[in-house]
């Protein structure tokens, strides 16, 4: 039995160590060539670091403004790479996220979002600010 679980586990470490190298990621100047100057791009590790720490926390708001994980799920984008996220660059250290989310289970199983959560953080570390202007039905939202 210990012979098939260390077996499993290293079939299972080698799919995914072959696997991983080969999943698309966006660069930062890919990024930068297909979107609009207003785009957030990030090309320092500082940067990256900051920009990823603003997606989290514009995440987070969203959720926890929402009912929490078992109410609602913010799109896929939120939880990946922080430059592919639906970001917008207003200034230095700013950044405003538009986060489409739903129902959990209609978010996961068919991209279904009900709700548009527009949110602005700005500042890096400690010092930073969580603003969230529009949370609502994604129809009734006016830019």
């Amino acid at each position: 039995m210990q012979r098939i679980a260390l077996l499993s586990s290293l079939i299972l470490a080698t799919s995914i160590s072959t696997a991983m190298p080969t999943m698309a990621q966006v660069t930062a100047s890919e990024k930068q060539n297909s979107a609009n100057e207003s785009a957030c791009i990030a090309t320092t590790p500082a940067e990256q670091i900051a920009l990823n720490a603003a997606k989290n926390e514009a995440r987070q708001i969203a959720e926890l403004t929402n009912g929490g994980l078992s109410a609602y799920r913010a799109e896929a984008a939120m939880h990946g790479a922080a430059i592919a996220s639906p970001c917008e660059m207003l200034g230095p250290a700013m950044w405003q996220f538009t986060i489409r989310g739903g129902e959990p289970t209609a978010v996961a199983l068919e991209e279904e979002y009900t709700i548009l959560s527009v949110v602005t953080v700005e500042g890096t570390g400690r010092d930073r600010n969580v603003t969230l202007n529009y949370n609502g039905p994604i129809e009734e939202y006016v830019q």
